[in-house]
């Protein structure tokens, strides 16, 4: 099987999505989830009150995330159907699904900001009555997060399985992705079960993380290999003459 043009240029928009969505996790939660860690709910409401645009760009920063997750999907099932249709159909719907639970779980976050600010209004609410609050919007948006991840992680199984069958990236890079996937599933569901240990848990995504990066550079540099069967000799059709 020979790479078309259409799927190597998907290919590179795939390596591209890959990369966007890390980078704008990153940047979206190190400001409004990792910074703020182990502070006073009194401290992250009044940094929220002082630097609202800059919450809320961090906030779009993660809902893009989710888009390029759904974009990615699709990239990834114009590479992927020729080598098998109806899996790559059922990858794609499953990481959409992906796209769409995380992206309806930033309702949650939204949601937190405006109760953070709602503590610069005398009277409203308590602290303790907000802190509460902001507490169950919270886990409500993990939780959306961790089913977010069950349907992200299940669809790349299938994707990266089909990446094995293809040949088109190297096979130890295919079966990285394919542990870290299943490995990815069953954290979630951990995390989701047991949400007093999701700190630990995340390490467990770190194979997941190692092989889609890897695979997003390989996509960007290398782009699609020819399948060992197109590589080999050529056999011409014998031609006889009377």
């Amino acid at each position: 099987m020979n790479p078309t043009p259409e799927q190597r240029v998907y290919a590179r928009l795939a390596g591209i999505c890959f990369l966007a969505n890390y980078v704008l996790q990153m940047l979206g939660d190190s400001v409004t989830i990792i910074f703020r860690g182990g502070k006073p709910f009194a401290d992250t409401a009044r940094y929220v009150v002082e630097n609202h645009l800059l919450w809320r760009a961090c906030l779009l920063e993660v809902g893009l995330a989710w888009i390029s997750i759904g974009i990615l999907a699709f990239a990834l099932y114009v590479v992927l159907e020729p080598v098998d249709r109806r899996l790559a159909q059922l990858a794609l719907c499953l990481r959409l699904g992906a796209s769409f639970v995380g992206a309806a779980s930033m309702t949650f976050r939204v949601t937190n900001a405006r109760l953070y600010e709602a503590l610069a209004t005398p009277g409203l609410f308590t602290t303790e009555q907000l802190r509460t609050l902001v507490s169950a919007m919270t886990r409500g948006g993990s939780e959306g997060v961790e089913l977010a991840w069950m349907f992200q992680a299940t669809g790349s199984v299938i994707f990266f399985l089909l990446f094995l069958r293809s040949r088109f990236i190297p096979a130890w890079m295919a079966r990285l992705a394919i542990f870290g996937s299943a490995v990815v599933v069953v954290m979630s569901v951990a995390m989701f079960l047991y949400p007093q240990y999701i700190a630990p848990l995340k390490l467990a995504g770190l194979p997941g993380f190692a092989a889609e990066v890897a695979t997003a550079i390989w996509l960007l540099t290398k782009g699609l290999r020819p399948s060992s069967a197109s590589t080999g000799p050529t056999i011409s059709p014998s031609v006889s003459t009377a």
